[in-house]
């Protein structure tokens, strides 16, 4: 059974037959049907499942989640305890978001798709799958938006608007961070021996109030009525609010003090990191307070962690924020990220006293009404912020009215704008955290991007063009001899590995027109076939990155058909040699994360 088909008659009836009461009654995936105990897994629901439409959309899920699966793992055995996290419906949500958006599947049958996969993993829990004990549940797609609409890049005059209402917001939140200064307003209540003062009637301000805050109360505050009401000290602000015709937070907010921190309240600075980071929706939800980390061990450079869609659920992507080489990224981007990472966390220090230890950690912490404690994601919390967000800053659709905001456009948007700014599609896949430029080809296409993306493979084209020109003008050039030879036998590195003499390159390169005596060796295209080379663990990322971009370079151009087409042949076969786990020194564990760091490497191919 090949892991994108339905399965046969027989193959379901046979795993319908056998008796299942916990997990380890599932039947282990075999090399020839690595999928096995997932379709074990889809044959238990499929044993309650009564309709024949139903039955047929478990089997016809099944084969939506397999050929998922593929493209997560490849054809490796799936053992459920190993693949199922608290991300799994997520995940399968954003690839049925790619399906429908190459209109493969329609809206309404995603939802269906969907919906079966969570009875599915419920399922699952039910089995008690080790290590899996729930999952977050993503929102339903929309049925009347179309799909293209909801991933629509926003226009110039819509970017505006929202930004001048993001940076609004959060300037106005980050007050509540601010370590609150006595102002002495307002007429003592008490003495010195608490006897009243004053007369609770209505000729008591908010003032008064604010004296018996910062003079009773200690300054703290309150995230409800009645805890206003839990003393005599506390009763008193409590009346003279309500005599004020006020709600308590009406007059504890302007006072720069917040009584509870809700999801309206980190609105602002989760949409400024969609727009500054260009990340998945999902990837933002499941972001810690950690995931700032000073130093990643690709770049030395200060980093955001995150979680990316179509991972084992180990954060492995980072997005390098400080004094980054991209281009679109500047410095103060870079330090907007910290700050928004920073504020957050004060916001919600209080809260982290209070919550539980699974959430003490997470980013996006907030209280609901009843002082629950919750965490993203949360749609209907989610969804009743982005209302009221829109509908105060009035960001609302021309053509009808409906809201405009959708936290699915702000990631085309993002990289919409860096096509603008002539990033190049290299950046723009390390940026989107795609492990093959293919897909960003892809999402480009998807996105109606295709028209400045094959701009930019023909600037590629022209630049390879460029190359092979100045290439045969060195080759025609008058040779010269160097007055001195420059001797050394001191390993010196070159831009793919290290050479043991780089001044005294075997016969084969000497023998070159283009070779200079006394001058270094600079055959680069040779590097790997030479007898002086040293190849150690620190250069297999730019080995890896010379691959990944010679294969690009022949899929997307005729090169192999130029006279470099041997140089990249030979190069590849001994790239085979060097990065092949069957045919390397270098152990699986090593191959695997030099090829992880190579995502972070640019183009180093040499022709």
């Amino acid at each position: 059974m090949t892991p994108s088909r339905k399965g046969s008659k027989a193959q379901w009836e046979k795993l319908q037959s056998l008796p299942v009461t916990t997990f380890s009654d599932l039947v282990a995936p075999t090399q020839a049907e690595p999928h096995k105990q997932l379709m074990h897994l889809f044959a238990c629901q499929l044993k309650i499942t009564i309709s024949s439409s139903h039955r047929g959309d478990v089997k016809c899920t099944f084969k939506y989640v397999s050929t998922f699966m593929k493209t997560k793992f490849g054809n490796r055995l799936l053992y459920l305890p190993k693949v199922f996290n608290e991300y799994s419906l997520d995940e399968f949500h954003v690839y049925l978001k790619h399906c429908m958006l190459e209109e493969k599947i329609h809206n309404r049958y995603a939802n269906v798709l969907q919906s079966t996969y969570k009875n599915v993993l419920n399922r699952a829990i039910e089995l008690k799958t080790p290590d899996f004990l729930r999952f977050y549940l993503p929102r339903s797609f929309c049925y009347t938006t179309r799909v293209t609409e909801r991933y629509k890049p926003y226009s110039d005059k819509e970017k505006e608007c929202i930004t001048n209402a993001i940076n609004h917001d959060i300037k106005m939140y980050s007050e509540f961070t601010r370590p609150y200064l006595l102002t002495g307003l307002g007429r003592p209540y008490f003495d010195t021996q608490e006897k009243r003062l004053l007369d609770n009637d209505s000729s008591l301000t908010l003032d008064d109030a604010r004296w018996l805050f910062e003079n009773r109360m200690d300054c703290n505050s309150v995230r409800s009525s009645t805890e206003l009401q839990s003393s005599r000290v506390n009763r008193s602000p409590d009346q003279i609010i309500k005599n004020n015709k006020a709600f308590y937070s009406d007059a504890f907010e302007p006072w720069g003090i917040l009584c509870r921190v809700t999801m309206e309240h980190l609105l602002p600075f989760f949409f400024k990191l969609l727009q500054v980071t260009g990340m998945n929706v999902e990837s933002i939800y499941a972001l810690e307070i950690d995931d700032l980390v000073t130093s990643h061990p690709a770049t030395g450079k200060p980093c955001l962690r995150y979680w990316k869609e179509r991972s084992d659920g180990q954060k492995l992507y980072h997005l390098d924020i400080f004094k980054a080489d991209l281009q679109w990224l500047t410095t103060s981007q870079g330090n907007e990220v910290k700050t928004i990472f920073e504020t957050v966390i004060r916001l919600t220090s209080s809260l982290r006293d209070r919550a539980s230890i699974s959430q003490k950690n997470k980013l996006w912490l907030f209280e609901l009404a009843n002082g629950a404690i919750r965490h993203l994601p949360n749609y209907s919390s989610l969804g009743a912020a982005i209302a009221k967000f829109s509908k105060r800053h009035n960001i609302l659709n021309e053509s009808d009215g409906c809201q405009l905001i959708q936290t699915t456009r702000f990631r085309p948007t993002f990289v919409s704008d860096l096509i603008a700014q002539g990033v190049s599609i290299r950046e723009i896949q390390l940026l989107m955290g795609h492990k093959n430029i293919y897909t960003t080809m892809r999402y480009l296409d998807i996105h109606d991007f295709g028209q400045i993306a094959r701009g930019k493979i023909k600037e590629k084209l022209i630049e390879i063009h460029v190359n092979a020109h100045s290439a045969i003008s060195i080759k025609n050039a008058k040779v010269t001899s160097s007055p001195e030879l420059i001797k050394t036998s001191q390993p010196l590195s070159t831009p793919l590995a290290t050479c043991r003499n780089i001044f005294d390159p075997p016969d084969t390169v000497k023998t070159l027109p283009s070779y200079i005596p006394g001058k270094p060796c600079s055959t680069y295209n040779m590097c790997l076939s030479c007898p002086n080379v040293i190849i150690t663990e620190t250069d297999l990322p730019k080995l890896f990155a010379m691959k990944r971009d010679y294969l690009i370079k022949i899929q997307n151009s005729r090169i192999l058909d130029t006279p470099f087409g041997k140089v990249i042949k030979n190069n590849l076969a001994l790239l085979n040699t060097i990065l092949n786990p069957k045919l390397s020194d270098f152990s699986e564990q090593e191959l695997e994360h030099a090829e992880n760091l190579s995502l972070y490497v640019e183009t180093t191919e040499f022709i």
